[in-house]
């Protein structure tokens, strides 16, 4: 008979683990997924969150590598760009704002005009950290 209530604990005991792994492997589940739908929520902004005075969509979207105002030039994704004289420049904050505030890895909108076939970056709206964009120029 102990032999026999030996083997009933020792299943009793190894269902506990089982339950207990599966407790386990549930919240992992639950905490798992939790996160994944917070990451693709803080991976967008809808453009509800964006000024009024900003397009639905960008003509191109980037982060600035580096600006060089007294050279005039914008280093987009990689890509060096001339800056415009007249350049609109818009942020969250402000409908127009100056080339002054922008800095590296700050994302970015813009639009890019030829003039004499050159391109040149006529407008840019400061996007919020978490904007979610194509890393490639149009």
């Amino acid at each position: 008979m102990k032999h026999s209530l030996i083997q009933v604990k020792g299943l009793a005991w190894s269902i506990s683990k089982e339950r207990s792994a599966l407790r386990v492997l549930t919240t992992l589940q639950m905490y798992f997924t939790f996160g994944v739908v917070l990451m693709l929520l803080s991976l967008s902004v809808s453009a509800s969150t964006l000024p009024e005075y900003y397009p639905d969509e960008f003509p191109a979207t980037g982060t600035i590598d580096r600006i060089d105002i007294k050279r005039g030039e914008i280093g987009i994704n990689d890509s060096l760009f001339k800056i415009s004289n007249n350049v609109k420049v818009h942020n969250l904050n402000t409908e127009f704002s100056t080339v002054q505030t922008l800095r590296a890895r700050m994302k970015i909108g813009f639009l890019v005009i030829s003039i004499n076939g050159k391109p040149l970056v006529s407008e840019i709206w400061v996007l919020p950290n978490n904007y979610f964009h194509n890393r490639n120029t149009e």
